[in-house]
């Protein structure tokens, strides 16, 4: 097969033809029939040929007039006059545009995806749409609003290549390594239109991408890469961030992120995609001219907190818990609601911040086809999943100090497990101490173990260890254990070996007030310098625990 003639989508085993995959693990292309490797640095450099001689084949093929691209005057916008128009008016501002100069063909497309609906079928279906939500906001505008559809060929940019990053949770301190390969990512390189919205009118149907030719665009206004450089890095970099969340969320356990991402040796193919839109000072409607999927947002924002309802039901069940021994006195149940709400509220929130959304309403994906000449559109979730994926692998330091995949885990069986018995023994200390001193007591007198033994004496560290433990898991386990991880080494062999010492994994007590944690010159933190550190208050508080353990040592065996 000649270069020019290979789909760009796809890379080809330079040992036996076959299409190769990227293996994001050895971050290398892998062919899997005969096993031979081909580093980004190939790929990316068959593209540029491919690019090259497919260049050629168009200035090879083209033999009548040039289209010529114009700037708008009105609103800067850029437009394409096809063949023989005298004049043209602007889609995004209505100017009346004259011919001036032609363009050179390096501006226009390597790929495009023709239109698939018509101009009547996706105001149609755009309509059917607005009416279907007319209870909203959104919907009222569209069908207020639908003689101004459009339709358009807009420039997007197909992405590929490798991508870096560290994530973090909103309260957590601990980055993680993440890397990742995108494959098929489209990035609009047009700016009038709201990219959010073109976004969720995605995903397109890759099977009928075609290389570009005149033909396609005749009798369609086109428009063209009016996105400065750093711009449409911007936007490469938010979108992985939209194709990582997914993914990270589900490892990470939550959705307060910080993401940050670094994009490496990125190569860019230059595509039209098909259309159909309305652009107004508050809606923007946009229908996917191939698949009829629909998008449109009247660009109102919605403030969200999604951290709120875990401190929310810990206050809810600890009320509860607690209130079942005052009978749910309504009085104590207030007073113990504010008492643990100010708790609850006051450690998680550190660190948490609101989301702030573009409200964008869309349809289900979608898939277009004919029957008879007839549009049919099918719909579902599972309709045109994404061919690539684009899941991002962490990563992390072994032994040797090299960076190695790894799978993350937070909560083990093992974990929980000693969470529990953490949680049994601070609370049951005084009883435990005293059990043990009893057991030997009773040994040299032959007494009963329970004729001295009152459990119920230990009341006041109970309601100590009561609060501990619920400081306890609303920092220690909520929030600690997402900052000691179980790191497992994913091998070639398949097997896995856990990362680091035991000690980088412990969420005890102490760890909850960094006892254990290397400070910034590197140092482990004990429980003696902490308290040295904290001079007289540390004695204090040492002896007043000491004080209230004894004493209550001392009532049990009373």
């Amino acid at each position: 097969m000649k270069t020019a003639d290979r789909n760009p989508l796809t890379i080809y085993c330079k040992n036996c033809g076959a299409p190769a995959g990227f293996d994001i693990v050895r971050q290398t292309y892998r062919c899997p029939y005969c096993g031979q490797t081909s580093g980004i640095d190939e790929v990316r450099n068959e593209t540029i040929r491919w690019k090259q001689l497919d260049s050629s084949h168009k200035k090879a093929v083209d033999t009548g007039n040039t289209p010529e691209k114009f700037s708008c005057s009105g609103c800067g916008a850029e437009v394409i006059f096809e063949a023989g128009e005298a004049s043209v008016t602007c889609d995004f501002c209505g100017s009346k545009l004259i011919r001036k100069e032609f363009t050179s063909k390096e501006q226009f497309p390597d790929l495009i995806i023709p239109f698939f609906l018509t101009y009547e079928e996706a105001k149609e279906r755009l309509l059917k749409w607005g009416k279907k939500h007319r209870y909203k906001k959104e919907g009222r505008a569209v069908v207020s609003g639908i003689d101004q559809l459009k339709g358009c060929y807009l420039p997007y940019q197909l992405i590929r290549g490798p991508i870096y990053g560290t994530v973090s949770r909103d309260d957590g301190n601990r980055k993680y390594q993440c890397a990742g390969y995108l494959e098929g990512t489209l990035v609009s390189s047009e700016s009038h239109l709201d990219n959010l919205v073109l976004n969720r009118m995605e995903p397109f149907d890759w099977s009928q991408m075609q290389l570009f030719d005149y033909g396609y665009i005749a009798g369609e206004k086109v428009k063209l890469n009016d996105l400065p450089q750093d711009k449409i890095e911007s936007r490469v970099k938010e979108e992985t961030e939209e194709d990582f969340l997914p993914e990270v969320r589900k490892v990470m356990q939550t959705s307060g992120l910080n993401i940050h991402l670094d994009a490496g040796q990125l190569y860019r193919i230059p595509v039209l995609l098909p259309v159909y839109f309305i652009r107004t000072m508050t809606l923007t409607a946009a229908v996917n001219g191939q698949t009829g999927k629909v998008a449109v947002s009247e660009h109102r924002r919605k403030i969200t907190y999604p951290w709120v309802i875990e401190p929310l039901l810990y206050t809810i069940l600890c009320t509860l818990g607690l209130s079942y021994f005052y009978a749910f006195n309504l009085e104590a149940m207030c007073l113990f609601a504010a008492v643990f709400a100010c708790l609850f509220f006051a450690i998680m929130s550190e660190g948490r911040s609101s989301l702030i959304q573009t409200v964008i309403l869309n349809s289900k994906t979608s898939r277009a086809r004919r029957e008879d000449g007839e549009l049919k559109i099918e719909e579902g979730n599972d309709i045109l999943k994404n061919p690539f994926d684009n899941t991002p692998v962490f990563f992390e330091k072994n032994s040797d100090g090299e960076n190695v995949p790894v799978r993350i885990r937070f909560y083990t069986f093992g974990r929980i497990l000693s969470i529990l018995w953490n949680c049994f023994v601070l609370v049951f200390l005084p009883a435990i101490i005293a059990a043990v001193i009893r057991l030997a007591m009773i040994t040299e007198s032959g007494e009963k173990f329970f004729d001295h033994f009152f459990i119920g004496y230990g009341a006041a560290w109970y309601v100590f260890a009561g609060f501990m433990v619920i400081l306890y898991f609303a920092k220690g386990v909520r929030r600690d254990v997402y900052d000691h991880p179980f790191l497992y080494e994913i091998r070639e062999d398949g097997k896995r070996h856990l990362l680091g010492k035991r000690r980088d994994r412990n969420v005890g007590f102490l760890s909850m007030f960094g006892i254990g944690e290397l400070d910034q010159n590197g140092k482990r933190i004990t429980l003696i310098r902490a308290l040295w550190e904290l001079g007289k208050t540390g004695f204090w508080l040492m002896f007043g625990l000491l004080f209230i353990l004894i004493g209550c040592v001392a009532a049990i065996l009373s």
